[in-house]
């Protein structure tokens, strides 16, 4: 039945010798059709899940011609009738989805459909993040079977959980199948590339006789990919993504393939950051195989074995967010000094490594006080100086000339793998090219203000090969940045050094290991 819309244009009737315009109907409320996503019969906690997809069909009288549909008010997205909707939230938490009906005349009527979307769903299996690396952390039981791994090989932090080691065809690793490869899915992980002569993969799961995704290596360009199947079969079309930047030997990275069932979008991150060439693929084959960790599988055949060190693998049942790679990406912050203590030897690191300084010739007092003579040691090394860190300090400089050093890593003979330090004019980020008789030293530099509390911020990503130093100052907006390119860190396990010949006060130290952003 349609309902009576304002004082429309239209026909005129005559009310007492005067024109009087006729009142247009407007057309049904539209009516709101999903099989998810519902505004009652749900849980309590909501329906479906981020990155759970709905499809939405709108109804309405038959004079309809279009709809406008969107989460903000006035809807802006307009479909024909009978033109489904598919929809995946990018987050939890009660939706409104505003819908208008608009027939010939331009009347609208419209329909406010409301519900909750539940907390995003959380990964389906978790492992080698444990002292059992064939545990499925999540309690869903998808326990590996582990074939001639390596249980003890250095982790992506010094003093932290360790990485699991494969040795390439001789290594592996196998669950039942996790995945439903019809849908959303993303896999991750950090991981340690040994040996780059071959296609390698991280993680994949099978189908009769191809994988149906596929997250690694590939040699002929010497980037990270990830790939979904278009089909089950021998050669079938892979939708792949690539890094933009070359996959390096020997770094810890952070990888992340995501399918999007909604837009279709196969995506890749490298240390929490989307990479270039997103194909589409709009629905991959049921998989219904294994997954494995460290091959894959073409031609039905086993392949591209993995070669070097795997941490922290995680699926779900979904494309995750950004935001939600991001988080999974963050560095290990594996010492934070706050020198808020007001006497003693020691300034504490509050950070689970508990790195703590040992302090000698300095004094206490709205920070740690040099004076070019004193310094605070760890009794270990804190960072691999070979992998991507970043040192975050503030400082205030007592007076210009004087070099020295607000923080370090000692190295052999007098050769320091990193420094941070006052130059004389310059705050300078320095990494030197050799251990031994060096031949460069990279230096990213800026200017340097006497009295002025400043915040040192040096990070080294070993995957871009760039070091980088930005200084602000207190209750100012304005960062200095410098960089430079081409730097191959190396590792030296010599103890992380604070305030060495430094005149002025430091406060505030944290040092991270991995991707900053």
């Amino acid at each position: 039945m349609r309902r009576l819309f304002g004082i429309g244009l239209g026909l005129a009737l005559a009310v007492q010798g005067v024109l009087a315009p006729v009142a247009l109907a407007a057309p049904d409320a539209p009516v709101v059709s999903s099989s998810v996503y519902k505004t009652s019969g749900c849980d309590p906690e909501g329906c479906g899940g981020v990155g759970v997809e709905d499809t939405f069909v709108f109804s309405s009288s038959v004079d309809v011609v279009k709809f406008r549909w969107g989460f903000t008010d006035p809807p802006s997205t307009e479909i024909a009738p009978g033109v489904p909707v598919r929809w995946a939230p990018e987050s939890g938490g009660p939706k409104t989805l505003f819908v208008e009906a608009v027939d010939g005349n331009g009347v609208p009527s419209r329909t406010l459909f409301q519900f909750t979307v539940k907390s995003p769903s959380p990964a389906v299996a978790s492992w080698f993040a444990g002292d059992d690396p064939s545990f499925d952390h999540t309690g869903n039981g998808h326990d590996l079977v582990l074939d001639g791994v390596d249980t003890a090989r250095s982790g992506r932090t010094l003093g932290g959980a360790g990485g699991i080691g494969f040795a390439g065809a001789a290594s592996g690793a196998t669950t039942a199948k996790v995945l439903d490869t019809t849908g959303g899915i993303t896999v991750s992980g950090w991981v340690r590339l040994g040996d780059g002569a071959v296609d390698r993969t991280v993680v994949s799961q099978q189908g009769n006789v191809e994988s149906a995704f596929r997250l690694g290596f590939d040699a002929d360009t010497q980037r990270w990919t990830f790939a979904v199947a278009e089909k089950d079969a021998a050669g079938s079309a892979q939708r792949t993504v690539r890094s933009k930047g070359l996959a390096r030997v020997g770094v810890w990275s952070h990888l992340v393939g995501t399918h999007d069932a909604v837009s279709g979008e196969v995506r890749l991150y490298v240390d929490g950051v989307v990479q270039e060439n997103v194909p589409v693929v709009r629905k991959g084959f049921s998989a219904d195989g294994e997954l494995w960790i460290g091959k894959a599988l073409r031609g039905a055949v086993a392949a591209e074995a993995w070669q070097g060190d795997l941490m922290e693998m995680r699926a779900w049942n979904r494309a995750i967010t950004a935001q939600e790679v991001r988080e999974i990406a963050v560095g290990a912050e594996v010492g934070q000094w706050l020198f808020n203590e007001s006497s003693g030897s020691t300034a504490y690191d509050s950070s689970p490594y508990a790195h703590d300084l040992r302090v000698v010739g300095t004094t206490w007092g709205g920070g740690l006080r040099f004076t070019g003579t004193g310094s605070a040691n760890t009794s270990e090394a804190v960072l691999y100086t070979d992998q991507s860190f970043t040192v975050d300090t503030w400082v205030k400089l007592d007076s210009a000339g004087a070099p020295g050093t607000v923080v370090t890593q000692r190295g052999p003979s007098g050769v320091d793998p990193f420094t941070l330090r006052y130059d004389g004019v310059r705050w300078s980020a320095e990494m030197p090219n050799a251990a031994v008789n060096p031949t460069k030293v990279w230096r990213a530099k800026a200017d340097a203000v006497v009295g002025t509390w400043t915040r040192l911020v040096a990070t080294y990503d070993a995957n871009a090969r760039t070091l980088s130093l930005e200084v602000g100052y207190r209750d100012a907006a304005e960062v200095q940045k410098s960089s430079v390119a081409r730097v191959v860190g190396w590792h030296a396990d010599g103890v992380l050094s604070v305030g060495q010949g430094f005149v002025g006060v430091a406060d505030e130290l944290k040092v991270v290991q991995g991707p900053r952003f």
